[in-house]
């Protein structure tokens, strides 16, 4: 047992606190917060523990009950509770000056300005549920961090309000007709993932099961009301993967039309939609704005990793030529280009000596990595800006691009994700 100070946090929401040189992990504390803790387990190779809150002699003085009856933010976790939002228990502009010192602290990257969310709850658009529980009693929720436990998300605070009534609906569908629930553990089981989106006021659900035929695919459209169509998709591996092989519409809308930093895009049961649209809009017009936030111009601009087309449609205003490229088969469809990797495309326009104005790029969780980084060098735009939602990868990507030549000029930060530790980034370049 110790009585440490806390002082820093990690990307997953648990406070650090450095005891005689171990770091050590401390779910529910926060930084400037004093506690007793618990060290539960030390690593023989590292520097490292983790440890229970026992309890808090100094508090945080912004520190709360968290809102949500589901959670376990501040908390030692607990059995069946939801640990998507730790940061819940302090109050809004707490958790932005937390994320600021985080992003600085842990990866060198100073934001001239966090933006915050209009909606601290209710903001999130699209939501990726896991189907637990046994027949006849169905949860659609979530996996407790670093299990399998089943944790509910009953009514969940922070999905849009139309996503909640969905999952609610679903949950009490499936459990009325004994759909089987998929264990990872034993690989047995039926619905696996149910995945909502939303434009608002319509709801695209799309079923993932682990197999085909699947009695959730053959009964649940016809037994939910809410939803304005039903796609399945089927993801036969183990693991975490939730997109699954090419969606068929089960029932109703195929797609959901979405306003996004004023263009319009198509949206269906695998694509991509940013969870926190409104704040993820004002990432966008940043993306293609120059440090003045004047839109840009010029004759060719690359879009990397294009999505849904919202950055192509905003670049074409001020652009005589926008070349996207996207890899994932629906978004591709929808954006009228082949699918197609970032490295792959690079190597095209290099070879074919086009020299854009500016490129773009908003790479996945794991960032644009090494090869892109090399081609993005030698392709050499005058202007490089990046948008990321992984602090981390975009440390690594600034890392390489850096080194080959470009300057960073400014990063700018996000709330997409109000209670948690994430958040957008974009960052600008020039050569």
């Amino acid at each position: 047992v110790l009585t440490a100070d806390v002082t820093g946090l990690t990307l997953a929401g648990d406070g650090l606190s450095d005891c005689s040189g171990t770091i050590v992990h401390v779910p529910g504390a926060f930084p400037g917060e004093r506690a007793e803790l618990r060290v539960e387990h030390a690593s023989r190779q590292h520097p490292r523990a983790h440890a229970r809150l026992l309890r808090l002699l100094d508090p945080h003085p912004a520190r709360r009950d968290p809102p949500c009856p589901h959670s376990d933010a501040g908390a030692p976790p607990r059995p069946g509770a939801c640990s998507g939002c730790p940061l819940q228990a302090l109050d809004e502009p707490a958790q932005r000056a937390l994320k600021v010192d985080l992003l600085a602290r842990e990866f060198d990257l100073r934001v001239d300005a966090l933006v915050a969310s209009p909606d601290a709850w209710g903001y999130r658009w699209s939501s990726k549920r896991v189907v637990t529980g046994t027949i006849g009693h169905v949860l659609v929720g979530s996996y407790a961090r670093g299990s399998h436990a089943p944790a509910r998300m009953d009514d969940c605070r922070t999905d849009h309000p139309a996503i909640a009534a969905a999952a609610r609906e679903l949950q009490a569908a499936a459990s009325a007709l004994e759909i089987a629930p998929y264990d990872e553990q034993t690989g047995e089981g039926d619905l696996r993932y149910a995945w909502f989106k939303t434009d608002g006021a319509q709801v695209l659900l799309t079923l993932i099961t682990a197999a085909r035929p699947s009695r959730a695919a053959a009964l649940l459209p016809a037994a939910l009301k809410l939803p304005a169509g039903v796609a399945w998709s089927v993801q036969a591996a183990r693991g975490n993967a939730v997109r699954g092989d090419a969606p068929t519409v089960l029932r109703g809308a195929p797609a959901l039309s979405v306003s996004l930093a004023g263009v319009r895009v198509d949206v269906g049961p695998l694509g991509f939609l940013q969870p926190n649209p409104r704040v993820a809009e004002l990432a966008y017009r940043d993306l293609v704005a120059d440090l003045a936030g004047a839109p840009h111009t010029g004759d060719l601009a690359l879009d990397l990793y294009a999505g849904a087309g919202v950055t192509t449609a905003l670049l074409r205003r001020g652009f005589a030529e926008v070349a996207p490229c996207e890899s994932y088969p629906e978004s591709a469809e929808r954006l009228g280009v082949a699918p197609e990797s970032a490295e792959a495309f690079l190597e095209r326009q290099r070879a074919a000596d086009r020299r854009p104005d500016l490129i773009v790029a908003n790479p996945p969780r794991g960032g644009m990595g090494p090869a892109v980084c090399a081609l993005l060098a030698e392709v050499a735009a005058p202007r490089l800006q990046i948008m990321s939602c992984s602090p981390e990868a975009l440390a690594r990507d600034l890392a390489a691009v850096r080194a080959a030549g470009y300057a960073l000029r400014r990063v700018r930060a996000y709330d997409t994700l109000p209670q948690t530790p994430h958040v957008e980034l974009v960052a600008w370049l020039d050569r």
